[in-house]
């Protein structure tokens, strides 16, 4: 049975970088009681601020997609994984965990977006929305799904619920067991509405790596 939960950044949970170098706001981790410290976890969505320059903590076997959502750009570079990378804000940006990146402010702190997750074991994908006072409809095609505002209001509501769900600056809508054709109708209230749609899929036992 489908589950739609609207969730306050107030209640995530705060962690500690592996690097102790900054803070998390973690935002979703699946399945249910695992964590990142033990590393049992299958995929992660949080929110973070870089303060400073200085080296991302490493998550082996993982992926990762980042999103500046304000402040300064940012410098990744990869070492011999590849050459040095100006990440925009509202640019999703895909690299691996296990690179050994490091950042570089170019200019003032920046907050950010993340998603971490197992390719082997699922899929993920991040897509931006301008959505400003426009209403947008939007296929989910994932059996699960995360909307997150990083500002601005909306009204949310998922195919077949009858309860739309007012969104806050912050808040967020966890989806989850969702039917293929189901679909995501946001309504945003405020010219500065900005949503971060994030899909994620198990991967079948054909599609992984032997």
């Amino acid at each position: 049975m489908r589950s739609v939960q609207a969730l306050a950044l107030a209640a995530a949970r705060r962690t500690p970088w592996r690097n102790g170098r900054g803070f998390t706001d973690e935002l979703a981790l699946e399945p249910h009681g695992s964590s990142l410290e033990r590393g049992d976890f299958h995929w992660r969505i949080s929110r973070a601020q870089v303060a400073e320059n200085g080296a991302f903590s490493s998550f082996p076997g993982c992926e990762r997609i980042l999103v500046l959502l304000d402040g300064g750009a940012l410098s990744l570079d990869h070492g011999e994984h590849g050459r040095r990378t100006r990440v925009r804000t509202l640019e999703p940006y895909r690299f691996s965990g296990h690179w050994p990146t490091h950042a570089l402010l170019l200019g003032e702190p920046a907050n950010d977006f993340n998603v971490i997750y197992r390719p082997e074991l699922v899929r993920a994908d991040v897509e931006v929305l301008r959505v400003g006072t426009r209403r947008a409809r939007l296929s989910l095609d994932a059996s699960i799904a995360f909307l997150h505002l990083p500002r601005g209001c909306a009204v949310a509501r998922v195919t077949g619920e009858e309860e739309a769900l007012r969104l806050a600056s912050g808040d967020s809508l966890s989806m989850s067991k969702l039917a293929p054709g189901d679909e995501l109708d946001v309504q945003g209230e405020r010219d500065d509405t900005l949503a971060l749609l994030v899909r994620i899929d198990s991967m079948s036992p054909d599609s992984r790596t032997p």
